[in-house]
């Protein structure tokens, strides 16, 4: 089919997981809305990475001036799982929810943390349609330098994967937009359970509407 061959970019597979994160969105919007009042929230955007480029994406926003932090994959898949918020997104965070000027103190971390656990159920929501079973992660481990992510990368399990799957999730409140990314590091065998998985919602979609897509 044109356009999908692997593209995690392609309109077929933002579909998808779009598709996979509509009702984990919803509840997000809720609870995000009790705590810093009405916004809006756009499906994730996915895409897929090398290795390297994880690294350079990550160091890129600046580790040390980001907020991020890193959880095990335990149930479901196996690997690790990163969420990064850059700075800039961080401080308007923080001044939304405490109002002390965009600080990020223990005070400020700790309240993004909570707004990084609701995101953070939006993606294993998203994970377990996906593969169609639970997934949880492990408590969050926070990550103050490039050294501690190459650290849980060079893990045994971690060692030889090669693809990374990035999602940026974006919302707003009146002017101001927040970012965050997350990142999930499958080991090899959970990311081909991924892409089968993906592939088989392909393939039911060919069949629902009754050809390959080409030529339309």
């Amino acid at each position: 089919m044109s356009g999908r061959n692997g593209d995690w970019s392609s309109e077929w597979y933002q579909d998808i997981f779009k598709e996979a994160s509509n009702i984990a969105i919803s509840h997000a919007l809720t609870a995000l809305s009790q705590m810093i009042g009405t916004i809006e929230m756009e499906p994730p955007k996915v895409g897929l990475l090398s290795r390297i480029e994880l690294l350079r994406e990550l160091a890129g926003r600046g580790i040390r001036e980001s907020v991020v932090v890193m959880f095990d994959i335990k149930e479901g898949l196996r690997g690790l799982t990163i969420l990064q918020f850059p700075l800039k997104s961080a401080k308007s965070l923080v001044s939304m929810l405490v109002g002390n000027e965009g600080e990020i103190d223990d005070v400020g971390r700790s309240a993004i943390m909570e707004v990084g656990n609701i995101l953070i159920s939006v993606y294993t929501d998203m994970l377990a349609k996906l593969i169609g079973e639970p997934v949880s992660l492990s408590p969050p481990k926070p990550a103050e330098s490039l050294y501690d992510i190459e650290r849980e990368l060079s893990r045994p399990e971690l060692r030889d994967v090669e693809k990374v799957v990035a999602f940026r999730t974006r919302f707003y409140q009146k002017d101001t937009g927040i970012e965050s990314y997350f990142y999930v590091v499958p080991t090899k065998e959970s990311f081909k359970k991924l892409v089968t998985r993906l592939e088989e919602m392909l393939q039911n979609v060919d069949v629902g509407t009754g050809g390959s897509g080409e030529g339309n």
